[in-house]
């Protein structure tokens, strides 16, 4: 819902236009709707937007007058994103932590290799009736999903996400 009203928002009040796509959504469209005096709703918002073509100038007014409130509401915003991606990041490393001695993500991903190989040695040497290629093509994608996230339990996701996690302070 917020969304359609940052589309129209983005380009004459951008900060206010970022900042309502995301967590403090909310709170700025309270500043929005008591600057155009309608309710506090993305439907009212959106039509007072487009049913006044003052609206605009209001929020750009708003915008420049309620800054600083702002800067802080996008500050909050970046730190609770900053929060939840270390959240994700030690959580990540702690399954590989505790997993580390247990048998069952061996036998997963080796099983998966094994449901990999398989699949793909039965279509160079099988052609499948056409009826089912949408359901093998459904099934190969999520063996091979559950396949990429069983590697990168093991190897990690990628060389910048343990870049990440160490300017993070995560890794030792």
């Amino acid at each position: 819902m917020w969304e359609n009203i940052k589309a129209l928002i983005g380009s004459a009040a951008p900060l206010i236009g970022t900042l309502i796509g995301g967590p403090a959504g909310s709170a700025v469209g309270g500043l929005i709707a008591s600057a155009l005096g309608v309710e506090n709703t993305p439907v009212a918002i959106e039509q007072a937007i487009k049913q006044n073509p003052e609206a605009l100038i209001a929020i750009r007014k708003l915008e420049s007058e309620e800054r600083v409130t702002l800067k802080k509401l996008a500050l909050q915003a970046s730190a609770i994103a900053l929060d939840e991606r270390k959240a994700e990041l030690a959580d990540t490393q702690n399954a590989r932590v505790q997993h580390k001695d247990h048998w069952m993500p061996s036998a997963m991903t080796i099983i998966l290799a094994l449901m990999v190989s398989g699949m793909f040695s039965a279509l160079f040497a099988f052609e499948p009736p056409k009826a089912y290629d949408q359901v093998i093509i459904m099934t190969a994608g999520s063996v091979l999903g559950a396949f990429g996230t069983a590697v990168a339990f093991w190897l990690g996701s990628s060389r910048s996400s343990a870049d990440k996690s160490k300017q993070l302070g995560l890794k030792k």
